[in-house]
């Protein structure tokens, strides 16, 4: 895996009680950020998991939250203990704010959720998290990082940033910078290994 700048700030995050929310158009990374911050976790006692599954999707919508901590449980977790839940996909359940903020007033749990932007825009999160969670927007890979997902040197581009324009930098970097302005920086797009591959993803 490959660490994204967005990394180590999420990390820092890791550790605060606010609900982690990582935003972001599909495609720019939030699962794998998501994946990469639980294992950062120094304990066992957490869970992840992908709302795309039906079967996850209806441990939100039952109707008592008695039943979604018996659920929980049986997904591993020990609600007598510090814990972290990660869920991917929030957006597909609209009632969850309300079970997250319920299960983070009632025990020692940190979450991190990972969904749309336009889910967030929409204020689903504002009022009933409001106060309980701390927002990341991700973005997709700027050239610094696509310079990295390609294994290239990026230092000389680094000494010269924000200098004058000349002629050697341009010359070096022209190549991938044309790549990348044609593909653009979504990571499966920047690690396809051929360009029908690109297109097609």
């Amino acid at each position: 895996m490959i660490q994204r700048r967005i990394f180590s700030e999420l990390e820092a995050h890791l550790s605060q009680r606010y609900i982690t929310v990582i935003t972001g158009m599909r495609r720019v990374g939030k699962t794998t950020a998501l994946r990469y911050l639980l294992q950062k976790v120094g304990h066992e006692n957490k869970v992840y998991l992908d709302l795309e599954k039906v079967e996850n999707r209806f441990i939100f919508q039952q109707m008592t939250y008695e039943d979604v901590r018996i659920d929980l449980e049986i997904a591993g977790i020990d609600f007598s203990k510090p814990a972290v839940i990660a869920l991917d996909e929030i957006h597909l359940v609209p009632e969850i704010t309300s079970v997250l903020k319920y299960f983070y007033d009632t025990y020692s749990i940190k979450f991190i959720v990972t969904g749309s932007s336009s889910f967030y825009l929409r204020n689903h999160f504002s009022e009933s998290l409001a106060g309980r969670k701390h927002v990341f927007e991700m973005y997709p890979l700027d050239f610094l990082e696509f310079l990295q997902f390609k294994n290239a040197d990026a230092e000389v581009l680094e000494k010269q940033a924000f200098r004058a324009f000349h002629q050697g930098v341009y010359l070096k970097y022209k190549a991938l910078y044309e790549e990348y302005l044609k593909f653009g920086g979504f990571p499966d797009v920047v690690l396809a290994p051929s360009e029908e591959e690109k297109v097609e993803t």
